[in-house]
């Protein structure tokens, strides 16, 4: 898992849209209010509701890295909010691309 999201982390850093400064990463954003959920499917429980603009970055493998997300579920760590730390998945069309990030502190 921990490969999955170091792929998406390096995915996102050298495919920025240059909006990120060299203390940030353009990561990913939540379009509209959206679950997160324990799988990829509506079948699956939801973890938490995520609000609009809640950032999160793509954990991915080499064969959906630069894959778009509108027509697929996206398996997602959250940065920020009330579900910070929390892997899940979302549905693609809620999944927008691209918000500054500070990652260093």
């Amino acid at each position: 898992m921990l490969r999955g999201f170091i792929l998406a982390l390096v995915a996102v850093l050298t495919s920025s849209a240059g909006a990120a400064t060299a203390n940030s990463i353009d990561a990913l954003s939540i379009a509209s209010d959206a679950w997160l959920r324990t799988g990829p499917s509506t079948a699956h429980a939801r973890i938490t509701g995520l609000p609009r603009g809640t950032v999160v970055v793509e954990i991915a493998d080499v064969d959906t890295a630069f894959e778009g997300h509108s027509s697929r579920w996206v398996h997602v760590h959250v940065l920020e909010g009330r579900a910070e730390g929390r892997d899940g998945w979302v549905w693609g069309r809620f999944v927008d691309c691209c918000r500054p990030y500070e990652w260093l502190d």
